[in-house]
């Protein structure tokens, strides 16, 4: 258990009044966050820079806390990482990028939240591109069955770390594997992983990475990151352009926009690193700030040490479950989960969504969630919680 986690919990107000449980549908933000996104908004107010252009550029500036704490998070260089505005527009922007051929496919399991495969189904409108299914058994998924799917033009396999509807953490060391071996991309949804569980792509090999800031990593303010790997960059080109994804001109913009000599027609030379993914435009400046500050928090509080803290709460959560008969659909075993655990008390989805409403109005707040016929009741166990909030769940479904 974290030993400074009341001072931890204390930074999570939302936590106090009731028993929340259901960061995988959205997370409580902390202090920390609103207090960055609060002293931006007071700079907005007042433009404390010696002129509007200054004060443009300290907003662009002050972004970059989000590309340097992401990097962190998952042991990534800062040109590996791109600020985008969730995982769908990471998913989208990748799958614009690729360099598709006709008769190429995508992989990816029945399991999958439907935004995974969109991106790639649209894809389809300019190339021929088939979508391949991996099915699931008894919730289970394995390389083996990844590896039984793919042949010679599989041009990427599409995943979610962890899946949403049950919590089954999926092994990302031997999908890489398999995709290196079939020179194919590995394409990541982390968003319901990063936060609550480690991924260092360093170790990993992973390809592409997108994750939103609103569920685990605490920060619903419209910004996530899309991770790169910076030796795929080279291959994929991104289907917009924007003025700040150009490489910076001598002296900085703000000398370049007061050159009289400066025109459209030019010689445009773009960046290279994953910048190039960016609307490349004015962004989402409070929602970079709250991110920022909140990936800030975890990497300061030790990644390590929260994964701990939530695996055993989530073991006792899943012992206390099992003691009243529920069967726990979420695996078992650690290296399988990270903070979902999924379980089934009643008979029917009716009657799991009729649990649902009642514990809420006891303001024991967790969802109700199926893809493929496999879900239940899933409760979403974070840093912030404490064992007091497992009891209570626990205390109120005897």
């Amino acid at each position: 258990m974290l030993h400074q986690h009341e001072q931890i919990r204390a930074l999570f107000p939302g936590a106090k009044d009731k028993t929340f449980l259901d960061a995988a549908c959205v997370s409580l933000t902390s202090t920390a966050a609103t207090d960055a996104i609060a002293e931006f908004l007071r700079d907005a107010l007042l433009c404390p820079e010696a002129s509007a252009t200054a004060q443009h550029i300290a907003m662009d500036a002050a972004r970059e806390v989000a590309r340097q704490e992401a990097a962190r998070l998952i042991n990534a260089s800062t040109a590996e990482i791109a600020i985008v505005e969730s995982t769908t527009a990471g998913l989208n922007a990748i799958a614009a990028a690729l360099p598709w051929e006709d008769g190429d496919n995508v992989v990816f399991c029945d399991l999958e939240f439907l935004q995974v495969a969109i991106p790639f189904d649209n894809a389809r409108r300019s190339k021929q591109i088939e979508l391949r299914p991996v099915r699931h058994r008894n919730g289970l998924v394995t390389v083996a069955d990844f590896a039984a799917v793919c042949d010679a033009r599989t041009k990427a396999i599409v995943v979610s770390s962890v899946q949403w509807s049950h919590g089954l953490k999926l092994d990302l060391a031997g999908l890489s594997e398999l995709a290196r071996s079939r020179n194919a991309w590995l394409i990541v949804d982390a968003i319901q992983q990063l936060g609550a569980s480690v991924i260092d792509v360093a170790s990993l090999g992973v390809d592409v990475i997108a994750c939103g800031g609103h569920k685990w990593l605490n920060a619903p303010f419209g910004c996530g990151f899309l991770y790169v790997n910076k030796a795929r960059l080279d291959e994929c080109e991104p289907l917009t352009r924007g003025y700040l994804t150009l490489q910076d001109p001598e002296g900085g913009w703000g000398k370049y926009f007061s050159t009289p000599e400066i025109t459209p027609f030019r010689t445009y030379r773009y960046v290279g690193d994953a910048r190039k993914f960016e609307t490349g435009g004015t962004s989402n400046y409070p929602g970079a700030i709250g991110l920022g500050a909140s990936l800030k928090l975890i990497n300061d509080l030790g990644k390590g040490a929260l994964e701990a803290h939530i695996r055993e709460l989530s073991r006792e959560l899943i012992e206390g479950l099992k003691t009243y008969g529920a069967r726990v659909v979420t695996p078992d075993e650690d290296h399988l989960r990270a903070g979902i655990v999924t379980f089934r008390l009643c008979d029917t989805p009716e009657e799991d969504a009729a649990l649902a409403q009642q514990l809420a109005e006891q303001k024991i707040y967790l969802s109700t969630r199926y893809t493929a016929g496999i879900g239940g009741t899933r409760v979403s166990v974070h840093f912030f919680n404490n064992r007091a909030d497992i009891q209570t769940l626990l205390a109120a479904l005897k």
